[in-house]
């Protein structure tokens, strides 16, 4: 009998110590799986508007809910190391360019239509910094900065150098907690001096240090989220991004630029843009793009002279577009937005005019 007990007794005790086993083989499954389904659960939809809108212009339509599916940390990175502009946009930044536009055009467009919006927001912060007190071509200087926006600060350093510029007193360190500032209202100190390790540690590599900026506590905590109110520079680009019309001429947005808008500009600028009364899709027809395909008809001497003058065909394209011509481009550049009530209500809200 006695005998019997031991293999019972050896039987249970690995049971017990297999069961064991088990439940922590279970945790710790649990454990390494919560990350992942933390993961899964889409962020704050503000948070998701935060990121919008202060690395950016503002959200386009769905643009919120693939930020939210995407998450903070992918969508930085994405704007870190952004797809190069659309064909159609590259190809009218240099028509802007061979027509010399009006200064600032350029820049409203790619505000607006740039998958590149942090490059932007970065362009111009860059822009103001170096350019600061001194007399500068600024379309110049921030073409000459855009391009070096996620490389070196001495990168950016050396194109204002180049134009003579003097650098702001204060040295990188300066830079970098203007930089902060730009995004974070009232940096920590304690993210101060992680950013400043970052830079100091990289050679002042803004990729790196904007990936620990954008993605820290401090620009992500609620307290930041639309803290600040639009200039009007943002909220026209911002009305039209969050609008969903194509654009590729921003002229008739200039007239809003010239002078500061008040309470009753903004309100006639929604109304505007609401009931379509932009024309934003194409640029005015040019000569070369809407004459006929048949020659004009230029009248020419016969040879027998008693038949007077006859018109016959010419070689010379027309100088002007027809009058159809105008209406039918007219027509295709009618920017009507898909929900114009619904867009009347979002940019007339408190909340839209604060970013």
């Amino acid at each position: 009998m006695h005998g019997s007990k031991g293999p019972a007794r050896g039987y249970n005790h690995d049971m017990h110590v297999w069961s064991l086993f088990l439940r922590c083989a279970a945790l710790f499954l649990a454990l390494a799986a919560a990350p992942h389904a933390r993961a899964a659960v889409p962020m704050d939809e503000r948070q998701a508007l935060h990121l919008l809108s202060r690395l950016g212009y503002g959200p386009a339509p769905g643009e919120v809910a693939r930020v939210r599916a995407t998450g903070a940390h992918a969508w930085v990175d994405s704007q870190l190391a952004p797809p190069p502009l659309p064909p159609y946009l590259a190809m009218r930044l240099r028509e802007l360019a061979d027509a010399h536009a009006p200064p600032g055009e350029a820049v409203l467009l790619l505000a607006i239509a740039s998958p590149r919006q942090l490059e932007e927001v970065l362009a111009n912060f860059w822009l103001g910094w170096f350019s600061a007190g001194q007399a500068v071509d600024a379309d110049a200087l921030r073409d000459a900065l855009r391009p070096h926006v996620f490389d070196r600060y001495q990168d950016l350093a050396g194109q204002a150098r180049a134009r003579g510029l003097r650098l702001p007193v204060g040295g990188e360190h300066a830079a970098l907690r203007a930089l902060a500032r730009h995004f974070v209202d009232a940096p920590p100190p304690a993210m101060l001096r992680t950013l400043a390790r970052v830079w100091d540690a990289s050679g002042g590599d803004q990729r790196a240090v904007l990936r620990q900026l954008l993605t820290s506590r401090a620009f992500l905590a609620p307290a930041q989220w639309n803290s600040r109110r639009k200039d009007d520079f943002r909220f026209v680009a911002s009305a039209v991004r969050a609008s969903g019309v194509w654009v590729e001429y921003v002229a008739p947005l200039g007239e809003y630029l010239r002078q500061p808008m008040g309470r009753g500009e903004r309100e006639a600028f929604v109304e505007r843009l609401a009931d379509g009364g932009f024309s934003l899709g194409r640029a005015p027809p040019q000569p070369q793009r809407y004459a006929s395909s048949a020659p004009p008809m230029r009248a020419t001497v016969t040879p027998d002279a008693s038949q007077g003058m006859v018109s016959q065909p010419g070689p010379a394209l027309m100088e002007a577009p027809t009058p159809s011509a105008i209406a039918r481009a007219a027509a295709e550049a009618r920017s009507v937005p898909a929900d114009p009530e619904r867009l009347r209500i979002l940019l007339r809200s408190a909340d839209f005019q604060r970013y």
